[in-house]
């Protein structure tokens, strides 16, 4: 079973009690993954949410456009407590983002439809993590901006 610490360490889960905490392990797997190994791709059906417990994860967006190049804009090299994967919880059920593991990885698992069917029996949970959860789309949105206007930046002075 996953321990509590390491759960509050999360940043959704951070402002759960220890009862909540206990219902949220319950549901909890641990997987490894491989340097090198994709996670998951862009626009593949999301099943899982994802906690980083040691290792580097690097997600990147494929930016389709018929005015620029297609290109690979990374966002994000996830640190250990970091949640991806958010998309597992959300209506449209499909990665924004493709996940590559830098280094080995050791990471928390949790099935989106059980951690929704959680959220149903128990919305206070629901509540204090979708909350938290925002939190991560809106860091990821500006992550991704500074991202773009980086390349945008670069693409200017070739």
């Amino acid at each position: 079973m996953v321990s509590l610490e390491v759960l509050r360490q999360c940043t959704l889960f951070g402002e759960l009690s220890d009862e909540e905490l206990h219902q949220v392990a319950a549901i909890c797997q641990e997987e490894t993954f491989e340097a090198g190994t994709q996670i998951f791709g862009q626009d593949e059906i999301a099943q899982k949410v994802y906690i980083l417990q040691s290792g580097r994860v690097m997600l990147c967006m494929y930016l389709r456009s018929d005015i620029e190049p297609d290109a690979d804009l990374c966002i994000e090299e996830s640190q250990p407590g970091r949640v991806f994967g958010w998309s597992a919880l959300v209506k449209q059920k499909r990665f924004t983002a493709s996940a590559v593991a830098l280094d080995p990885v050791s990471a928390i698992s949790i099935q989106g439809d059980q951690l929704n069917a959680l959220f149903e029996e128990h919305p206070h949970i629901g509540f204090l993590v979708m909350r938290r959860l925002a939190d991560v789309i809106s860091d990821r949105l500006r992550l991704t901006r500074r991202a773009e206007t980086g390349r945008e930046l670069s693409a200017a002075g070739s």
